[in-house]
């Protein structure tokens, strides 16, 4: 079993990956914000630690109302950046809850990741500072067995296994320093 494999029951994330995360959502308002997770998981406790954010363009037709992750800046840091744990990406408008176009995405990047935070703004009212609210949620990887129904196919296997991804939610800690 890889450390992708292991069960993880819980997210931990730096404060200041928190603080990153949050500039970088307000920063971008009205358009959705996203970048990737950078972390280490420990299969003995189940658990997965985010140490760093780093924000990736998004490039969507609507950024308002949806994200794609820079092509070129998000196959750079698949193919070299070590550690490369999970994506965030921002809900201006909405909770941040899984949309069915996040869930559509999932499988282009759910391979390679653990973990798919989601955020959305909150403006405390005694303070006034920016805040956010943040679902954390496990990828959770399958097979879905497929027939096939095109009679030509005689030589074929009647079943195909292709991949499948959900997401799952998992609870989440801010650890401090």
């Amino acid at each position: 079993m890889t450390p992708c494999d292991a069960p993880l029951e819980q997210l931990l994330l730096h404060a200041e990956v928190i603080e990153h995360i949050t500039e970088h959502m307000y920063g971008c308002l009205p358009q959705e914000a996203c970048g990737v997770l950078i972390g280490h998981s420990r299969a003995a406790s189940r658990t997965l630690t985010v140490t760093q954010f780093i924000p990736v363009k998004n490039t969507a037709e609507s950024p308002l109302h949806s994200f794609h992750l820079d092509p070129v800046h998000w196959t750079r840091l698949a193919l070299t950046e070590k550690g490369l744990v999970g994506l965030f990406h921002s809900h201006p408008h909405t909770s941040p809850e899984p949309s069915r176009e996040d869930m559509l995405q999932l499988p282009t990047f759910g391979g390679l990741l653990q973990v798919y935070v989601i955020a959305a703004p909150t403006v405390s009212a005694a303070s006034g500072n920016h805040s956010l609210q943040l679902h954390t949620y496990k990828i959770i990887r399958g097979k879905t067995h497929m027939e096939s129904t095109d009679p030509c196919k005689v030589n074929t296997l009647a079943q195909h296994n292709a991949e499948s991804y959900a997401l799952a939610p998992i609870p989440f800690d801010i650890q401090e320093g």
